[in-house]
């Protein structure tokens, strides 16, 4: 059965409240991928993902706009806790959009706000995620550097978690995020294009037909994948069977 995201935005100038391409295309892979009917994911989110059904799951989301992944996860995973985080402009957007969300068992969503130019709040400096969220923030890239900052600060908190990063690229420059990841010793554990929603040619500017999904995580993260502290060769492989599609 397929779960249904109801959002709201804002098509003004203030771009961060707008819904964009690739949070939708990200958000209906995580759903397609716990509902085992994606036929291609990254195994990496895909554990990530399915290990939720025996332990809890803590994701964050930088830049999260109008919430859209975030929300869909938070409906689609029980008994999770996710923070959505962006900054202050879109906080009434945002919180609008958590109330009319359909939360899962036991699972609960909430926005903080969070500038990258400023040091980590007192409790995301004692919190532990297991997923970190990115989704279309690569296109300005006079932010690149405090983002990839705070993502490094987060993965030495959290040595196990998962960076999930999809972007729609409008330009060549902003091919330096990959640079700055790389130089901050965070490691790309591998990436695959996902199709957009809607008709190519309808959307934020250009006529292209998909994003790209990139994985990364901390030096250490081989060492701790597994909750019970398997190495990454012992985790045992997730058998996916296809599931028919009901309406």
């Amino acid at each position: 059965m397929e779960r249904q995201l109801s959002l709201l935005e804002d098509a003004g100038d203030s771009i961060a409240r707008h819904l964009w391409d690739g949070s939708q295309a990200l958000a209906h892979h995580i759903d397609q991928t716990l509902s085992l009917q994606s036929q291609h994911t990254l195994p990496l989110l895909e554990y990530v993902l399915l290990q939720a059904a025996y332990r809890r799951l803590n994701a964050i989301e930088l830049g999260c706009g109008c919430g859209t992944v975030g929300i869909s996860v938070a409906q689609a995973i029980p008994d999770c806790d996710i923070l959505l985080t962006d900054l202050d402009e879109v906080t009434e957007l945002v919180e609008a959009n958590i109330e009319r969300c359909n939360a899962a068992m036991s699972s609960k969503v909430r926005f903080q706000a969070l500038n990258w130019l400023e040091p980590l709040p007192q409790n995301l400096e004692s919190r532990k995620n297991d997923l970190i969220i990115v989704s279309e923030c690569t296109y300005n890239t006079d932010t690149l550097e405090p983002l990839v900052g705070i993502l490094v600060s987060l993965i030495v908190r959290s040595p196990k978690a998962v960076i999930c990063v999809c972007t729609k690229t409008r330009h060549e420059s902003e091919a330096v995020f990959f640079d700055l990841m790389k130089n901050a010793g965070l490691i790309e554990e591998g990436s695959m294009r996902l199709p957009l929603p809607g008709e190519p040619g309808h959307g934020y500017s250009d006529s292209a037909t998909d994003v790209g999904l990139h994985l990364f995580h901390g030096k250490d993260h081989r060492l701790s994948l597994s909750p019970r502290n398997q190495s990454e060769d012992q985790i045992p492989k997730v058998k996916v069977t296809k599931r028919c599609k009901s309406r």
